[in-house]
């Protein structure tokens, strides 16, 4: 008669030991990783990152806007600035080495310096904002520094490059050298194989909103079942899901009415943006308030440093991936 209690204690024991056990191999696999230290000179690291708007600790939440790949963050929010006032909250961003064309991997380090010394300033977690390789930017640090991922509530990628574009960058070849960040954002490519094998495409607790245009002439595809800027656990939209026939192409993206919607609800809101409170009549314009009567911003390159406005080398093969992409990140 006693020995089925025994059993049953020992049952009992047994997935208690399990129940103990599990946590601690998970918190042991969590304390292995550690984040890379960055490399970048800490000079540039520091003048990289631009803040035309002071932030103010208890003010509006800050802003990181991330550029895309030719241009400078200067330049980005030059395009931006008018549609950016509309907000009220301090928008910042960084100048990537070699107008954002060269190693992702090294334009993701400004990247981390930036966002961790906006939340320093503001004293609380940012948003940050990015169009086509400032998409992936975003996901490859708060992938690599997961102590990011508590410095930022929302990110909005927009046409991001988040599984390499089936579009000919340029025949890129040994006989037709690229620069490396087109070499990097080809479908198929090392660095984005290292970061699309991690566990989570969007990970907590930031809240993750993806954009894109059926008709981005630059990254493709858009559409189907699997479009390249989309993240599992995001919550994406297709502009043309919300005013159907718009014609937007890769840049106009990141200008249009929807967008800038979606990012404000996105950036208002617990969580990521939900399409049910966008406005009604968000398709009424095609740009973002403040865009309509917008002129070219121009590419000055005056205000600069060669090192930010000189296009990168271009190379004959892709750049090797860096030991800690290799690694499974918690």
């Amino acid at each position: 008669m006693t020995y089925p209690i025994r059993r049953g204690l020992l049952a009992a024991a047994t997935l208690s030991l399990i129940a103990i056990a599990l946590p601690a191999s998970s918190a042991v696999a969590k304390s292995s990783y550690k984040e890379p230290a960055l490399t970048a000179p800490k000079a540039r690291l520091a003048e990289s990152l631009v803040c035309p708007t002071a932030i103010k600790r208890g003010g509006p939440q800050p802003v990181m806007l991330v550029t895309g790949t030719g241009y400078t963050g200067e330049e980005a929010y030059a395009i931006g600035k008018a549609a950016l006032a509309t907000t009220g909250r301090p928008i910042c961003y960084v100048n990537f080495p070699y107008r954002t064309t060269g190693d992702i991997q090294v334009a993701a380090e400004y990247l981390v310096s930036g966002i961790r010394r906006m939340a320093a300033g503001y004293g609380k977690p940012i948003a940050v904002f990015g169009i086509s390789q400032g998409g992936l930017l975003p996901r490859w640090a708060l992938t690599y520094w997961p102590s990011l991922r508590a410095k930022v509530t929302d990110v909005i990628a927009v046409a991001g490059t988040q599984h390499g574009t089936t579009v000919n960058l340029g025949g890129c070849s040994a006989l037709n050298p690229c620069q490396a960040a087109s070499w990097q954002q080809a479908a198929g490519s090392n660095l984005l194989k290292a970061i699309n094998r991690q566990y989570d495409e969007s990970p907590n607790p930031t809240s993750w909103t993806t954009v894109r245009t059926a008709t981005d002439e630059t990254v493709q595809p858009t559409t189907g079942k699997n479009p390249t800027s989309s993240l599992k656990g995001a919550t994406n939209i297709l502009i043309q899901d919300i005013c159907p026939g718009r014609n937007v192409s890769h840049i106009g993206s990141a200008l249009d009415s929807v967008t800038f919607a979606v990012s404000e609800d996105a950036m208002s809101h617990k969580g990521p943006a939900n399409v049910k409170r966008l406005p009604k009549d968000v398709c009424s314009k095609l740009l973002a308030p403040g865009l309509e009567k917008m002129r070219s911003a121009g590419r000055s390159r005056a205000a600069l440093p060669r090192f930010y406005t000189d296009p990168a080398p271009r190379l004959p093969k892709e750049p090797n991936v860096w030991a800690y992409a290799a690694k499974r990140v918690p």
